[in-house]
């Protein structure tokens, strides 16, 4: 079968507005996906939020915001290998998750608790949704 083009038919010109017509559409999708992508990835890693929390910046007695570890807070969860690799994963969930050290090496404070059953809590939740395996220390422990 031969199809006649109409003689003003331009092959390059109709080929070049596909292309703007195809990365206009991939532009327009970009920018309305991009907003929504870190909500995305939030909810499918941190099903055990409603939303990203901070558990590590406390206000203080004298309205000072504190952030790391405080005397009344002595059970730590933390993360003690492959802490590069974990790091952007638990701050998706734990925005204010510190990297820092102890005499037992570097580690990763997630967060720290008043009783043991409240960070024991958090950290099967962890464990189970980012398949990450955390543990509960006593502070007193980390030898600071």
């Amino acid at each position: 079968m031969i199809v006649n083009m109409p003689p003003n038919f331009d092959a390059k010109q109709n080929l070049k507005a596909w292309r703007q017509l195809i990365c206009g559409w991939v532009t327009v999708g970009m920018f309305c996906l991009l907003p929504i992508v870190p909500v995305l990835a939030q909810s499918e890693d941190c099903s055990f939020f409603a939303s990203p929390q901070d558990l590590n910046t406390f206000e203080g007695e004298d309205s000072r915001v504190v952030i790391g570890q405080v005397e009344s807070r002595p059970y730590v969860v933390l993360l003690t290998h492959d802490f590069q690799d974990n790091l952007p994963a638990i701050r998706a969930c734990i925005p204010d998750a510190f990297l820092t050290s102890s005499r037992l090496g570097s580690y990763i404070q997630i967060a720290s608790f008043s009783n043991y059953r409240d960070a024991r809590n958090l950290a099967n939740q962890i464990n189970n949704s980012l398949d990450v395996n955390v543990r509960v220390i006593h502070y007193s422990r980390l030898g600071l």
